[in-house]
C-alpha cells in the first residue's frame, strides 16, 4: 500500500463518520505520530510504501468497527477489500521494480 492509498482510505473512513481528523486517524488508527498523513502529502511521500504494521493496524480497527457497528459493516468490508487490493498492487509493483 502506498501513501496516497492510505490517504484515500482515511477519506473513505472519514466519510462514514468514524474518524474526524487526520491527526486522530494517524495516532489512533495507525499507531503513528499525528503527522503521518501530512508526511505522505509531502514531496515523494505519496509514492512511499506504508509500513505493513500500519496497514495491519488499520485493518484491525476496521474489523472492530464492523463488529461494533453492524449497520456500517458492508461499507467497512468494502474499504477493507480496497486495502487488500492496494496491498496486492503495491506488492506487484515492488517485485517488478526489482528486475
Amino acid at each position: 500500500m502506498y501513501g496516497f492509498q492510505l490517504f484515500s482510505t482515511f477519506e473513505s473512513i472519514s466519510a462514514l463518520g468514524i474518524v474526524d481528523s487526520q491527526k486522530y486517524f494517524s495516532t489512533r488508527w495507525c499507531g503513528m505520530s499525528e503527522d503521518l498523513l501530512r508526511d505522505y502529502h509531502r514531496r515523494g511521500g505519496a509514492n512511499a510504501r506504508v509500513k505493513p504494521s500500519v496497514v495491519a493496524r488499520v485493518r484491525e480497527r476496521l474489523a472492530e468497527v464492523a463488529r461494533l457497528l453492524p449497520e456500517l459493516a458492508a461499507e467497512v468490508h468494502e474499504i477493507d477489500a480496497a486495502i487488500v487490493q492496494h496491498m496486492y498492487v503495491a506488492d506487484l509493483l515492488g517485485r517488478r521494480s526489482l528486475r
